[in-house]
């Protein structure tokens, strides 16, 4: 079994992560897909409806040639972009709060000594869901205008470079205090601003070890999701250049060709956005649980409750 409750330096808080997907990712990954994939499917018919109506619905506006094709095209359409719209915003909106939620709610099993049983996460996870809308809707007011101006401050400071380090600190700092509050928030009792100290404190008091590791966990996200973007990329551009012929005797079929791969590219992102986005937060889970370990010695403590169990 994965041990939680660990004390962790840099390199192992980027190792265990990798370790705890060895030892408990087919446990793991098989109840994330039936607990979030029905939703994430939903999801991907939606954005591929929507994509497909929107980019096949611009190439035929723009081939009218009336200058104002975009803004007739989205007046035409209004009704239908705007019950997209609702239903995109809805179904992400769930399906991030269970995202974000899951590796919380499969690691407290863990801790807790219980069987990571679908069953068991559902029901957590139901017991959770209010703490987690409240979160979430809390954070829209204090975290979002927080991050639009630190971070609209620090991109303005890039333009004179010094801006460009303070970003490649500050990202990933804002990253992990966010988590880490959300870890605390949904685990423990503390109201909504105790959550956001204690994670404070956590990050201070291993800073470059947690701001090192969430960046370094961020960078292979990015460099993974990167390459599965460009797969579908590089096999429909491969596609059009060995049937140029057919592209001038059929141009319709070109412009579908070209719709069909950016839907493709679009969707592909956004569901492996979801899928890798675990690495992070079992990454930032397991800084969590060590800083826990480095606070209290957590292990230690729970060998000691479990001599007499084991010796009854």
């Amino acid at each position: 079994m994965f041990q939680l409750y660990k004390k962790r330096d840099f390199s192992q808080l980027i190792g265990d992560t990798f370790t705890f997907f060895k030892i408990e990712g087919k446990s793991y990954f098989k109840n994330y897909f039936i607990i979030n994939g029905g939703i994430l499917l939903l999801l991907v018919v939606v954005l591929y409806f929507f994509m497909k109506t929107f980019i096949d619905g611009t190439f035929s506006a723009a081939q009218t040639g009336n200058p104002d094709f975009m803004t007739d095209m989205v007046y035409t359409n209004t009704l239908s972009y705007v019950g997209f719209g609702a239903l995109f915003i809805v179904l992400i909106s769930l399906a991030s709060l269970i995202n974000y939620s899951y590796p919380i709610l499969f690691m407290k099993l863990m801790e807790d000594k219980k069987e990571r049983s679908t069953e068991n996460i559902f029901n957590l996870l139901k017991k959770k869901f209010g703490r987690a809308i409240l979160f979430y809707l809390i954070s829209l007011f204090i975290l979002v205008p927080l991050f639009v101006l630190v971070f609209g401050i620090t991109v303005l400071l890039i333009f004179i470079i010094v801006g460009i380090p303070i970003l490649l600190i500050l990202m990933p700092t804002f990253m992990s205090w966010v988590t880490l509050s959300y870890y605390q928030f949904t685990t423990t009792n503390d109201d909504y601003f105790r959550a956001l100290g204690k994670a404070f404190e956590m990050i201070k008091s291993k800073f470059w070890s947690i701001v090192g590791s969430t960046l370094v966990m961020y960078i292979i996200i990015q460099v993974i999701l990167g390459v599965l973007t460009m797969i579908p990329y590089f096999i429909g551009i491969a596609s059009m250049m060995t049937d140029l012929e057919n592209i001038n005797e059929n141009p319709d079929g070109y412009i579908s060709g070209i719709s069909l791969l950016m839907t493709a590219i679009f969707i592909v992102s956004i569901l492996f956005n979801y899928i890798l986005q675990n690495l992070f937060l079992v990454n930032q889970g397991i800084i969590f649980y060590s800083i826990k370990e480095t606070e209290g010695n957590v292990s230690i403590l729970n060998d000691i409750d479990s001599i007499g169990t084991h010796e009854e």
